[in-house]
Order: C-alpha cells, then sequence, then structure tokens
C-alpha cells in the first residue's frame, strides 16, 4: 500500500513539474516576456546601452574580463568604436511625450492621457516607416516621459491637488506602463535611449525620486558609441537642482569628466551630450535673471494667460558653468535637450550648438521664439539628425504627419471630458 501511495506521488509530483515546465515555456515564448528586449533597464549595463546591432567596446564594462560572453555584441571584433559606416548615420532626437500634460491645462477630476499615447505612436510609426539610409540607428527620448512625478501637486487638474502622494504614484505608475508599451513599439533594428526630466525625477531630485525612476527605466545616465561618435546621456535635472542629492551630482560629474576624457582620447569623430533641460536658451554667460520673456501655453489649456517665465528652463550659471569648462576643454560637439516645449538653437561663445527640440505633447509659445527658434516653426515633432565626416553633422526639426490636427483634437478631447464631467457633477447636485 505504502508503494502504491509513493507512486501515486512521484505521478503526481512529475505531472506538476511538467505542467509547470510547459506553463514556463508558455511565458518564455509569449510576446509578453519579448515586449521590452533590449529595451530600458534590458538594453544598458554599467551605463552603457547594449543594443545587438550596435556592439561596444570591452572597456566600456568594468569587471567583466571572465564573462565577456554576458554581453550583447562582446564577440564581435569590429565595434561602434569604429567608423563602419562612411557614408554616416542618422538618429532622432524626441523630447517631453509627457503623458498626462494636456489634462493638467483643465479642472478635471479622473486622470487621462490617451491623447498623448495617440502623439507618441504616431510617431513611432513615423520613425518605423523610414527605410534605407533614412532609418535611424537610434532614438533619444529627451526626458518627461511622463508628467506625474508625485511631487507635482500644483496643476488645475483637480485630481492631482486632492491626491496625496503615493496616490499620484499610482498614476505615475500608470503612465510609466502605457509609455513602455507604446514605444516598445519601435522596430527592434532601431534603438531606444530615455533619459529623465523633471516630471520624473522632480523639479528637486532625490536618490528616493531617482530610484523610482531607475526601477522602470534603468541608468539615469549613460554612454554608447555609433559609428565613431560616442554619445553621452546625462541626468542634468541634478544640475538643475542637486541639492536633494549632492552626493548623486558629484558622482555624475566625476563620471562625465572621466567619459569626456575617454571619448577624446579615442579620438572621437563627434561628442555628443543629450540631457533634458536647456544649458542655455541664447549664450552661455546668460545670467539667470537675464530672461525676463515668457512662454504662453496654447489657447485652452488653463486659464486665459498662462504663461511660464523662460528663465526657468535653463540651467542656473552656478551649476551649468562647470559644465561648460568642461564641454570646452573636450570639444564637445554639440548638446540636444528638450524641457522648453519649443525650438531653440543657441551657440556658445566657442561653436557648440545647444540644440533644444520641441514635444510630443503641449507646445508653448516664447514671446521672444523669433530669436530663439533658428526660423524653426512651432508644433508636435521630432529631429532628424544627420552625422557626417568628423565632426560634421545635420539636423531638420519635421514635424509629424497632419501634427496641427492631432494637436486640435487633442485639446477638443480634454474639453469635452471637461463639460461631461460638470455636466455629471450639475446631475449629481439637482
Amino acid at each position: 500500500m505504502m508503494c502504491m501511495c509513493l507512486l501515486t506521488w512521484n505521478a503526481h509530483m512529475t505531472y506538476s513539474i511538467l505542467s509547470f515546465v510547459n506553463r514556463l515555456k508558455q511565458v518564455i515564448m509569449s510576446r509578453r516576456f519579448f515586449l521590452y528586449a533590449h529595451r530600458f533597464a534590458n538594453a544598458q549595463f554599467q551605463r552603457t546601452l547594449v543594443f545587438p546591432s550596435l556592439p561596444q567596446p570591452h572597456e566600456l564594462y568594468h569587471g567583466l574580463d571572465d564573462h565577456k560572453e554576458m554581453i550583447c555584441g562582446e564577440c564581435t571584433k569590429v565595434t561602434e568604436k569604429q567608423r563602419t559606416r562612411p557614408k554616416g548615420h542618422r538618429f532622432i532626437i524626441t523630447a517631453d511625450t509627457q503623458f498626462g500634460i494636456l489634462m493638467d491645462g483643465f479642472a478635471m477630476n479622473r486622470p487621462n492621457w490617451s491623447q498623448e499615447i495617440e502623439i507618441s505612436r504616431k510617431c513611432v510609426e513615423q520613425i518605423n516607416a523610414m527605410e534605407g539610409e533614412d532609418r535611424p540607428l537610434f532614438v533619444c527620448v529627451c526626458g518627461d516621459l511622463v508628467d506625474t512625478e508625485s511631487s507635482f501637486s500644483g496643476a488645475i487638474a483637480s485630481w492631482k491637488k486632492v491626491m496625496r502622494g503615493w496616490e499620484r504614484n499610482l498614476v505615475f505608475a500608470q503612465q510609466v506602463n502605457d509609455f513602455k508599451r507604446v514605444w516598445s513599439g519601435l522596430h527592434p533594428d532601431i534603438a531606444l535611449v530615455c533619459l529623465c526630466g523633471n516630471h520624473d525625477v522632480g523639479n528637486r531630485p532625490t536618490k528616493a525620486s531617482i530610484e523610482h525612476w531607475t526601477s522602470s527605466f534603468g541608468d539615469e545616465y549613460l554612454s554608447f558609441w555609433v559609428n565613431g561618435t560616442f554619445n553621452i546621456c546625462l541626468n542634468n535635472c541634478l544640475f538643475s537642482n542637486p541639492t536633494g542629492a549632492t552626493d548623486l551630482f558629484d558622482e555624475q560629474l566625476r563620471w562625465m569628466e572621466e567619459k569626456l576624457a575617454y571619448a577624446r582620447e579615442n579620438d572621437a569623430t563627434h561628442i555628443f551630450v543629450y540631457g533634458h533641460f536647456p544649458w542655455f536658451l541664447k549664450h552661455e554667460d546668460e545670467a539667470d535673471d537675464e530672461l525676463t520673456s515668457h512662454s504662453s501655453a496654447p489657447s485652452g489649456w488653463g486659464p486665459p494667460g498662462t504663461k511660464f517665465e523662460d528663465g526657468y528652463f535653463t540651467i542656473p550659471y552656478e551649476y551649468r558653468k562647470i559644465a561648460m569648462t568642461m564641454f570646452k576643454k573636450f570639444d564637445v560637439t554639440a548638446c540636444f535637450s528638450g524641457h522648453f516645449h519649443q525650438n531653440v538653437t543657441a551657440l556658445s561663445s566657442w561653436g557648440m550648438p545647444m540644440i533644444v527640440t520641441g514635444p510630443l505633447s503641449m507646445n508653448l509659445h516664447s514671446s521672444i521664439s523669433h530669436e530663439l527658434s533658428n526660423g524653426e516653426v512651432n508644433g508636435i515633432g521630432m529631429r532628424i539628425v544627420d552625422v557626417g565626416q568628423k565632426g560634421e553633422f545635420k539636423h531638420k526639426w519635421t514635424l509629424l504627419d497632419n501634427e496641427e490636427e492631432i494637436f486640435e483634437h487633442a485639446i477638443a478631447c480634454c474639453e469635452r471630458q471637461l463639460m461631461s464631467e460638470e455636466k455629471l457633477v450639475d446631475a449629481l447636485i439637482q
């Protein structure tokens, strides 16, 4: 009898193990398992981008002498440190996808960011449709991926005012999930780099707020080679206000100087630096109170006359001059950013372009835009960057297809939702 029980138990255990293995196989082979392959944290190691078509040199991965096979492309003799595409290459800059910003201008009771989702979807579709020499090697989203970092509570949207921090964290988490779901639709042969903005880690980033973001997206600063160019991606929200995490600011500063020196020592054809905040809007020595202009929100968003000081959008001079000294010393080719929600092209005194890219959400309009925009129209779009010979590159701002119609539709949807909420409240009162 005991023998029969043992056989039955063994048979049950065998069946259970086989069932578990089969279920595990189903999970591994499912689309969900592969959804974020080579995306976000799964495309990074030791502050280096890891992507199949962009193999990185071994020296960027420290302490892996015995584990070279762990890194994608590590066994490849030719890496992106070499210039293997003599005609050059292309990459895309986008910024301020900011899932949730459009509803901030309306006194809504319920969070909604379906319009921002649709804008990003259209952008991903347009990028995926690029072919041949027009196809980019990577896309960089320069911060403010989403809107509702938990310290932001002053928006017009009623739900944001009444929610506590932990409740806003839940909204933030859903916005992050939606962003990742949409941008994972980028074709697998195009790398994706995501930077944090102030709406991702706060206007005064802390170790906790940064860790909250990195738990979803991976390293907040990293570097990588592409076709002989060296790319440095920063969390320059810490340069805007390092007081909440001074140790992390110092750590990133040391890392940045090391990477700039490394790029120059290894004869990078270009050094590109990416961040969320513009380092400056006119010139690198502009004082913190020099910009007296304002940027207006679009009609229909917020109370009439809603505007923001332009000086709010740049890095304070005290911290900017630290970065500018390094950028000049190591001859940085150009800096890219977002945050200003409109286009700017400025030059440093030694000729380094500061290129600010407009949003994939809501535009602002500066009272001095005619001085800042370099003739680029305001709208919803992306920046195409074509890299040529050593030190040479061209960039072009391009609007999304039917972008004006997209934005007008988005604002109209927000207005309709607000009206439906008001009608519901009136009905309940009556």
